[in-house]
């Protein structure tokens, strides 16, 4: 357990510099118009969902305020992450999609605490590090293990930088694997679904 617990504060470590070192690298205005909506290979995933569940990105993770507006214009409902506090349970509220609605949070802006509490049926992850079996290293805090521990049946989407694929995430038994990732390359499915270009 002590072994992979210290593979993945490294990999944290080394994934989280190589991510904002290439954020950093990137035009501010390419940056934002790279993730404009979700692939069609993700379609699926999220054709059915009511609500979608996405991230107000912290410098270095892939942007998605177009994906927000795009879903908006589906007709699906958005939610962000809400915490009371650094050590308090993850869930989602509502979000409308304007900058107005959102307060300070522990972890950065979240909606405000009166927006209605939802559970996403499909949910966009922010990522540390990923591998082609789906594997996900999160920030290491537990928020979003714990949130879909609970609720399974979310289907869960990563979105990351390519500098982020590693050849292995390490894992514990509770992590569980991704439904997809997206980069700003490519889509990666489960592997019986991938089709071959």
């Amino acid at each position: 357990m002590t072994d992979i617990i210290s593979q993945k504060r490294e990999m944290r470590r080394a994934m989280r510099a190589a991510r904002l070192q290439h954020w950093q690298a990137l035009p501010q205005t390419h940056r934002a118009l790279i993730f404009g909506r979700p692939p069609r290979a993700i379609l699926p995933l999220i054709e059915a969902a009511e609500v979608v569940g996405l991230y107000h990105a912290v410098p270095g993770e892939v942007p998605t305020q177009r994906y927000a507006m795009h879903l908006l214009d589906m007709g699906k409902m958005i939610a962000l992450p809400w915490t009371p506090e650094h050590a308090g349970p993850m869930i989602f509220r509502l979000w409308t999609g304007s900058e107005e609605t959102l307060e300070r949070g522990s972890w950065g802006p979240q909606p405000h605490r009166a927006m209605p509490e939802v559970v996403p049926d499909a949910l966009f992850m922010p990522l540390v590090a990923f591998d082609s079996a789906l594997g996900r290293l999160g920030q290491g805090g537990g928020h979003y293990d714990g949130w879909c521990a609970a609720h399974p049946r979310t289907r869960r989407i990563g979105l990351a930088w390519t500098v982020q694929q590693a050849d292995a995430v390490p894992t514990d038994a509770h992590d569980m694997p991704l439904d997809a990732v997206i980069t700003e390359q490519q889509v990666l499915l489960p592997i019986n679904e991938r089709v071959l270009p």
